[in-house]
C-alpha cells in the first residue's frame, strides 16, 4: 500500500498515470498477460503468450527453456558438472546465500544466465505494449541473483547497420524495488511550461520510463483477484 501511495503522490498527481502493465509469473512455466488501458487482453484465440518467443542463449529454443523450473535443474547441472543432482531453486538459493554447501559458482551464473534470457524476452514485450512490468511466481525469491542480469539486457543496446547505437528500448527502465531508482522514476523530470499569452501553464513531462517491480500479494491471491477482476469486467461488457 506504501508503494502505491508514494506512487500515486509524487508521480501520478496531474501529470499521468499507467495505464499499461505487463504480468509475469516465473515457476513451472513463463506465464505472461497484459492489460491495456484497464482492460485484460485477451486476444482473438484467448493466446497472448510470450513462451515460445526465441531463447537468447540458444536462438532455435523457446524462451521458456531458459525461463522456468526445469531450466534452473539443466542449466546447474551443465553449469556445474553434476548430472544427477536433485537441486530444487530453493535448493539453489540457499546455496548463493551460503546457508546451504554446493557450487556457488555454479548457482550464480543459473541465474544470471535465467535473468538474461527473460530480459530478453520481457524487453521485446515491452517494445511492444509499453507498460510497467509486475513480476510473481516462486522464483522471485531468488530476485537479487536474477534482476541485475534481468535489468542490464532490458538496459542494452543494439546497432543499426550503420555502425550506429541506439537503446534497446525507447525508454528507460527503473527497478520500483529498490528505493534510490523508485524515487528517481516517481520524480520523473515533470517541468511547468507557461502557455503563452497567458498567465496559465502546463505540467509537461518529458522523461519516457517505464518501472518493474515483484508482485507483494503472492501467487495464488494475485490469481484470484484476477480473475474476479476479469469476472467483473465481462459482466461489465453485457449490461
Amino acid at each position: 500500500m506504501f508503494f502505491y501511495t508514494l506512487l500515486q503522490g509524487l508521480y501520478c498527481k496531474d501529470v499521468y498515470s499507467y495505464q499499461n502493465l505487463l504480468g509475469y509469473t516465473w515457476g513451472t512455466g513463463f506465464g505472461f498477460g497484459f492489460t491495456v488501458n484497464g482492460q485484460m487482453h485477451i486476444g482473438d484465440n484467448s493466446c497472448v503468450e510470450t513462451f515460445c518467443l526465441r531463447n537468447k542463449k540458444y536462438p532455435d529454443v523457446i524462451c521458456e527453456d531458459g525461463v522456468a523450473i526445469h531450466a534452473l535443474k539443466r542449466e546447474y547441472a551443465k553449469n556445474s558438472g553434476d548430472t544427477d543432482h536433485n537441486l530444487e531453486p530453493k535448493d539453489m538459493f540457499d546455496i548463493a546465500e551460503g546457508t546451504r554447501e554446493g557450487n556457488r559458482e555454479a548457482v550464480l551464473k543459473t541465474f544470471e544466465d535465467y535473468g538474461e534470457i527473460a530480459g530478453d524476452a520481457m524487453a521485446t514485450a515491452a517494445t511492444l505494449i509499453d507498460g510497467l512490468i509486475v513480476i510473481g511466481g516462486g522464483i522471485t525469491a531468488a530476485r537479487k541473483y536474477i534482476m541485475p542480469a534481468l535489468l542490464k539486457e532490458m538496459r542494452g543496446q543494439l546497432q543499426r547497420m550503420n555502425g550506429e547505437t541506439i537503446s534497446r528500448l525507447q525508454f528507460k527502465v527503473y527497478d520500483l524495488d529498490d528505493f534510490n531508482e523508485f524515487v528517481e522514476f516517481a520524480k520523473g523530470g515533470s517541468r511547468e511550461l507557461k502557455i503563452y499569452g497567458t498567465d496559465k501553464s502546463v505540467v509537461y513531462d518529458p522523461m519516457k520510463r517505464i518501472g518493474i517491480t515483484i508482485s507483494k500479494l503472492g501467487a495464488s491471491r494475485a490469481i484470484s483477484l484476477g480473475a474476479y477482476a476479469f469476472a467483473l469486467q465481462q459482466i461489465d461488457r453485457q449490461e
